[in-house]
């Protein structure tokens, strides 16, 4: 038998908001050893027991390599959905096979189907983020048909967010990917406001990363409104470097999947 525990980084956080997650499973002395790779399921659930959405993985190391007396660490970014719906709730972890047989039984809070309350994270309104204005150098939103949450934005090699200025310290979340592939080598991106560089980073393979990038109130300036550049170096035309692109003539610069600024951490 194992236990888990679920540290979030913020007791609350807004609709379309972000929350750090860090996992810890423990499996206890004297256990026989997992001999399955188990999924690790994450609900969201309402005061009424309805799951609101899910944060399903594959813990990073395979649950058959898990041992007894081991402790398994680690961290994920939730990048809340807009749901209808504020007020607690009640986070509920737990281990599952892919073939749809049982749930593997842990120790902790169980509602009676071995899913077990970790934490609670109290949900505000969406209003308390800060609002993104897409400006120039933003393409359409793109998204694979029947896969929810898999939108995602190509920029130009110039493009521009706009929002208000929260007059402190912020961090900026960016989840994206480019082609270095196809432009002979890494594609170096800027972000800058009014000039001034805020940060820098270089995409140097196809798998979206996620990077935490933090801007300082001063960087941020006096401005009410802030305009947020990132500068690609590196941008392309598929139509030119890829003959299974060949009908595609947009700029592409990077593959934005998720972007946030938050001003509560």
């Amino acid at each position: 038998m194992a236990s888990a525990v679920v540290a979030l980084d913020r007791g609350e956080a807004p609709l379309g908001g972000v929350v750090g997650m860090s996992y810890q499973f423990t499996v206890f002395e004297g256990q026989e050893p997992m001999t399955e790779d188990y999924s690790v399921f994450v609900h969201f659930v309402n005061p009424d027991g309805e799951v609101m959405w899910t944060d399903d993985h594959d813990p990073p190391e395979p649950t058959s390599r898990w041992a007894p007396g081991q402790a398994i660490s680690y961290d994920r970014t939730m990048f809340l959905p807009l749901y209808p719906y504020v007020g607690t709730s009640t986070i509920r972890v737990g281990l599952y096979p892919t073939d749809g047989s049982d749930r593997v039984p842990l120790r902790g809070d169980d509602d009676g189907s071995r899913s077990y309350a970790v934490s609670t994270l109290e949900l505000l309104p969406q209003s308390e983020n800060v609002f993104l204005i897409y400006q120039d150098g933003w393409h359409a939103p793109e998204r694979v048909p029947d896969a929810p949450g898999s939108e995602w934005r190509w920029t130009q090699g110039n493009a521009t967010l706009a929002f208000r200025n929260p007059r402190r310290d912020v961090l900026l979340y960016l989840r994206a990917d480019g082609r270095p592939d196809l432009v002979g080598g890494p594609q170096g991106v800027v972000l800058q406001i009014a000039d001034r560089e805020v940060a820098r980073f270089s995409i140097d393979n196809t798998d979206a990363e996620l990077r935490l990038l933090p801007i300082t109130q001063a960087q941020l300036g006096e401005e009410d409104m802030i305009e947020l550049q990132i500068l690609v170096d590196g941008s392309f035309i598929p139509a030119e470097r890829s003959a299974t692109n060949a009908d595609d003539t947009r700029e592409l610069g990077i593959r934005v999947f998720e972007i946030f600024v938050d001003a509560h951490g």
